[in-house]
């Protein structure tokens, strides 16, 4: 336990930690907050209102949003796919432009979603692949207005299951895991090159410690330093949300619970992601993988951000609405939250090889250099 302490004050007394700390507080204020300020008390009632999007099973809400994206695409001849995440802008030759106008013909005729995929897969096959109409990829439209209907059965949810802090908290989550997903990466690897000049862990590694108890208390210390901050908002965001809807059943935990069941695994697999970039390569290198890693991941939740679970490293649900999409997909995301978990563990247990085999001088880290001339 002195171990832990003696790690976790020089970790958070850092300027690393100083500089991560405003980052994140700051980052997820200035996108929550304002959100907040969005009522959720008021039932709705008025039946010509365009209430939030939902995702939906409805053929028809899915077909009318992919042809009238296919229809805007064919006509300016731009089309984006996303090959390894990244958006990339595909432009056709006119013969390519004239099967895609044929393809967007059939798939006006088609009345089934197996027969949509049939008819958009050529366009898929005509973009290179990894475009929004890959068969896989087709979901992603299936999203409309909720109904009156509907709309007051999210509010009945709201209310009731949510107890309104729930709302907000998933909000939280999601802005949160955006800035855990890759800052955490950055100090770690920073943390420990101050330690490499500091000549700090020759010394360490040359006490009577063995390498798991000295890797496994300073990844500790440093994920409960990196977690203040996140903790440090979800207190202030819960403050607000108490000083708006005084005397209402609010559920006083969920902005923590939010903090340790969904923010936490990204957080842990950053920071593990931080210790074994450092043993590996020993300098910089790994957080350039881990910004390869992170916008892949927002690419892809990007495309359904109101409620993109799967196995993303950053669980998407940036909406105050769709709440029963979330709980029919609960399961999805707890085995999501669990398997980032163990890969962290993974990726800690990896971090001790290569330390082990540090310490017995039979490894000194990739040292990724130009090539002389």
């Amino acid at each position: 336990m002195k171990l832990f302490w003696l790690e976790f004050k020089r970790f958070t007394t850092s300027l690393a930690f100083v500089l991560y700390t405003l980052v994140t507080v700051g980052f997820i204020l200035l996108n929550v907050w304002p959100m907040i300020d969005r009522g959720l008390a008021t039932a709705p009632v008025n039946p010509t209102a365009r209430y939030d999007l939902i995702t939906t099973t409805d053929f028809h809400a899915l077909k009318t949003n992919a042809l009238d994206q296919l229809k805007e695409e064919h006509a300016d001849s731009a089309y984006v796919t996303y090959p390894f995440g990244f958006a990339k802008s595909v432009t056709l030759t006119a013969g390519a432009q004239a099967k895609v106008g044929q393809a967007l013909n059939q798939a006006r005729q088609a009345d089934t979603r197996r027969g949509l995929e049939k008819a958009l897969g050529p366009v898929d096959q005509l973009l290179g692949g990894h475009s929004d109409y890959q068969a896989a990829n087709l979901q992603r439209f299936a999203v409309r207005p909720m109904t009156l209907a509907e709309a007051r059965h999210d509010h009945t949810l709201i209310m009731r299951k949510d107890r309104i802090t729930g709302t907000y908290a998933r909000l939280f989550a999601d802005i949160a895991s955006i800035i855990v997903c890759i800052l955490p990466t950055i100090v770690i690897i920073a943390y420990c090159y101050a330690d490499r000049r500091a000549q700090v862990r020759p010394t360490m590694q040359a006490k009577a410690m063995g390498t798991p108890k000295w890797l496994v208390t300073r990844y500790a210390a440093s994920v409960a330093g990196l977690l203040i901050p996140v903790l440090m908002t979800a207190l202030l965001l819960l403050g607000r949300v108490i000083l708006l809807y005084p005397g209402a059943a609010l559920d006083y935990w969920a902005f923590f619970k939010a903090a340790g069941f969904w923010v936490l695994p990204t957080l842990l697999v950053s920071t593990a992601v931080g210790f074994l970039s450092d043993a590996l390569f020993s300098n910089f290198t790994g957080f350039a993988l881990q910004i390869g890693w992170w916008l892949i991941t927002m690419t892809i939740g990007a495309h359904q951000v109101i409620g993109n679970y799967g196995w993303l490293l950053i669980p998407r649900h940036n909406s105050l609405h769709n709440v029963s999409f979330f709980y029919a997909h609960y399961s999805e995301l707890a085995i999501n939250r669990l398997g980032y978990t163990l890969l962290a563990i993974v990726f800690l247990g990896l971090t001790m090889v290569l330390m082990n085999l540090q310490r017995e001088g039979k490894y000194r880290g990739l040292h990724l250099r130009p090539a002389r001339r």
